[in-house]
């Protein structure tokens, strides 16, 4: 049950890209579900106002129609209402035929062949969307014209806008997506050249020592007087010993790279087995680091916490190194402590040194893939630890504090249960 639960938090992890960009195309689509539907409401509201105006206009073309005075006061409504609105309106009379227009790309008068044409046609798409209003003229309410009427032109505006903005929303987003595959892209290329100078690098103190061994065992198998160079007092079992050991090492690291991208197992484990071993590896191994560093390590009473021991050991290891070319040859001093937090029900691993640290505008990016300080290196090494302490274990690794020369401390929280 509780691997199940790991497996589906390394998974939204690995998946976070995929339901992100669900997450910013959703996101985009209601806010231009909102425009659109805003931007239809007020269309809506836009030809109902037209609709009210027109029936006014209607009214009053009506009222002077059936007045004594006759046709001044339609000339006037025309002239000074309607003329003045900003729809297209066409006049017919009853039985359709062309009488006024205004708003309809026609002058009013032109009345060509081509022009009375076109107007007719307007007329009937006009009429396809809008009654037309009839005007009365007399007690008897006999129809003298017809009203027909289009959109405002805003409607057109505001219609055109819609467009406009579904096209710019959807030019955003496949800017976004472009955008984002192509950093997705630089970052896997940079963590990949990362990952084989990570992986040679690794690989190459245990190769070079097997080399060093395999020339001894040459020199011893040569008669005393062709030895050169060879003041080593190791028995051949010695050298088997250590030849063993840096075999051994070259396995660890190939079952280090083996879990990096699947679920490793996590089982208790005695962390201050693993501080040492990493510790003393370093000790041994890393001589020209300066005979004047020391490493050393501050154990405390621990319980088992429920790790993996080889990945733990590599961000240990990572921490160390991190801290070997931080300290000056001669006087380096880099510690390695751990210890109990029963409140937090924790077991902390702390590397200490006291090298140039890390200036203050810096510390929080150097979790992060591309941080470095050094000319040759990629910057991977602390994010790859973080990536292993927070992704795999569900612990916390951090900067506790930076003060240049005096020291630097890392602290690794990993959880017991």
């Amino acid at each position: 049950m509780k691997r199940k639960r790991k497996e589906k938090y390394l998974g939204s992890y690995h998946e976070w890209p995929l339901w992100f960009k669900g997450f910013l195309v959703s996101g985009i689509v209601l806010i231009a579900g909102v425009f659109f539907f805003y931007t239809q409401t007020i269309i809506s509201q836009i030809k109902e106002n037209s609709r009210r105006v027109m029936n006014t206009y209607a009214k009053l073309w009506q009222l002077a129609a059936s007045a004594p005075t006759g046709g001044a006061e339609i000339d006037v409504i025309f002239e000074e209402i309607i003329q003045k609105s900003d729809f297209p309106i066409v006049v017919t009379d009853a039985k359709g035929e062309l009488q006024a227009w205004r708003g309809v790309g026609v002058e009013w008068d032109d009345t060509t062949y081509m022009s009375r044409e076109k107007l007719k046609k307007m007329v009937k798409k006009m009429d396809k969307h809008r009654k037309p209003i009839p005007i009365y003229f007399g007690t008897r309410r006999e129809v003298i014209n017809y009203l027909h009427y289009g959109d405002p032109v805003l409607i057109s505006q505001l219609k055109i806008m819609s467009l406009v903005e579904v096209g710019l929303l959807t030019l955003f987003i496949l800017i976004a997506f472009i955008t984002f595959r192509n950093i997705k892209m630089a970052e896997q290329r940079t963590i990949w050249v990362g990952m084989a100078k990570e992986t040679a690098h690794q690989l190459g103190t245990p190769i070079s020592s097997l080399l060093g061994w395999l020339e001894l065992l040459k020199m011893r198998g040569q008669p005393q007087s062709q030895r050169r160079g060879d003041d080593s007092d190791l028995s051949f079992e010695q050298i088997a010993e250590r030849m063993r050991s840096d075999l051994h090492r070259l396995g660890k690291i190939a079952n280090r790279f083996e879990q990096i991208g699947s679920i490793p197992e996590l089982k208790p484990t005695d962390l201050n087995a693993v501080v040492a071993e990493a510790t003393a590896y370093f000790r041994q191994r890393l001589p020209h680091k300066g005979s004047g560093v020391t490493i050393k390590d501050s154990l405390g009473s621990l319980v088992p916490a429920k790790a993996n021991a080889e990945l733990i050991s590599w961000v240990v290891e990572n921490l160390i190194k991190n801290s070997l070319e931080s300290v000056e040859s001669r006087e380096g001093m880099i510690e390695v402590s751990t210890s109990l937090d029963k409140e937090k029900k924790t077991v902390n691993i702390e590397v200490t040194d006291n090298g140039r640290g890390i200036p203050f505008r810096l510390q929080k990016k150097i979790f992060k893939p591309g941080y470095t300080t050094k000319k040759r290196g990629w910057g991977l090494g602390l994010s790859l630890a973080k990536r292993i302490v927070e992704e795999y274990h569900q612990g916390r690794i951090f900067l506790k504090e930076s003060i240049p020369r005096q020291r630097t401390t890392i602290r690794i929280c990993i959880p017991i249960g």
